[in-house]
């Protein structure tokens, strides 16, 4: 009989990175044929998910309104269980940490295991206070934790002491392909949230000084979020209502990628960089800022694209405008972006949550 595979979200049917590569690998899973997959969310405020899951996986909700954690998150203990028991589920993988403070308890005494997938990272959960609670926990109980980078996997080692029973599987890549008959534009390209943690304040600082000196480019922004305003003051401020475009939040990045000649990333941490990825399998080099954690082991510094300073507004600015301006630079990145691409394929992935399963079960 295949093991029942629960992956547990807070909403699966958000527009979020998050739920976009729970769905892929649910999606993945379920077409492989090990396992039986379903998700449960703590509630679903839209009819269906935004990215498209497969007509097999089935979708449950514990209640029917939005919980922030904290004291609210206590009766869902008992609905989590009773859902584990009733479904039979073998193993609940957590896609937010948080939740890790509902499974572990609902699972206790059951049959059930729980994995921890870790979406953001160690350190920055450290600087929450019920985030770095909940961490500890998790690093102490959860049957199995997975990270999505190397360097966040010996964060909790040497921070959390979480020796065993713990992993890096990198997050799956939706599968584009470069139509090589579309012309490349004068184009950068940044694409996630609108966030405070994706440093919506450095990408205005950065775009007005290169846009400014080479009004020949265009910048497009895709993703939307509360942090819009600091984009929309820098348009009005700059003079650049034709140049710094923001597209909101988009289906697809590919016809995007598919034009541009640069993707640019300014986010003060991250969980992983999957936008980075995304834009190096459409063969367009990354600028990024050097943070904790994700963008190191994605971008080969000098290779497939740079790594500036964190933060540092002033020398990506300089890095962007020295690539515009020497194309033969530029160019040698682009040559080099499917550089270690084969670490990414679905194959190797599915491997890896295999082997997980395997192991906790």
């Amino acid at each position: 009989m295949k093991k029942r595979i629960c992956f547990f979200s807070g909403d699966i049917t958000r527009s979020g990175g998050t739920e976009r590569v729970s769905i892929q690998l649910a999606n993945a899973l379920n077409k492989e044929g090990s396992f039986t997959i379903c998700f449960v969310s703590l509630t679903e405020q839209q009819q269906k998910p935004f990215y498209e899951l497969d007509a097999g996986i089935k979708r449950y909700r514990l209640g029917k309104k939005w919980i922030a954690p904290g004291p609210g998150y206590i009766p869902l203990i008992g609905k989590l269980r009773k859902f584990l028991k009733e479904q039979k589920i073998d193993i609940i993988v957590d896609i937010d940490i948080v939740l890790d403070s509902l499974s572990l308890f609902a699972a206790r005494g059951l049959n059930t295991k729980v994995v921890s997938w870790e979406h953001f990272n160690c350190e920055f959960e450290q600087s929450v206070t019920y985030r770095k609670w909940i961490s500890r926990l998790s690093a102490r109980f959860a049957d199995y934790m997975v990270t999505l980078t190397e360097e966040d996997r010996e964060n909790y080692r040497r921070i959390l002491g979480r020796k065993t029973r713990i992993c890096a599987i990198y997050n799956m890549v939706s599968k584009m392909q470069r139509n090589e008959a579309v012309p490349r534009e004068n184009i950068i390209v940044t694409a996630g949230r609108l966030t405070y943690q994706k440093g919506t304040e450095y990408l205005a600082r950065v775009a007005a000084v290169v846009l400014k000196k080479h009004p020949d480019w265009k910048w497009l922004v895709l993703g939307d979020g509360e942090e819009r305003p600091i984009l929309e003051q820098a348009i009005s401020e700059n003079g650049l209502e034709n140049q710094l475009v923001l597209e909101g939040t988009v289906d697809s990045v590919e016809g995007y990628l598919e034009r541009a000649k640069l993707s640019v990333l300014t986010s003060r941490y991250e969980g992983f960089g999957m936008c980075l990825v995304e834009a190096l399998q459409m063969k367009v080099p990354c600028i990024s800022f050097d943070v904790k954690v994700g963008p190191s082991e994605i971008i080969r510094d000098g290779q497939n694209g740079l790594l500036i300073p964190p933060c540092d507004c002033e020398e990506m600015a300089r890095q962007i405008c020295d690539l515009i301006e020497n194309p033969d630079r530029l160019a040698a990145l682009t040559a080099n972006t499917s550089v270690g691409f084969e670490r990414y394929s679905d194959e190797t992935i599915i491997e890896k949550w295999k082997s997980v399963f395997y192991e906790v079960s």
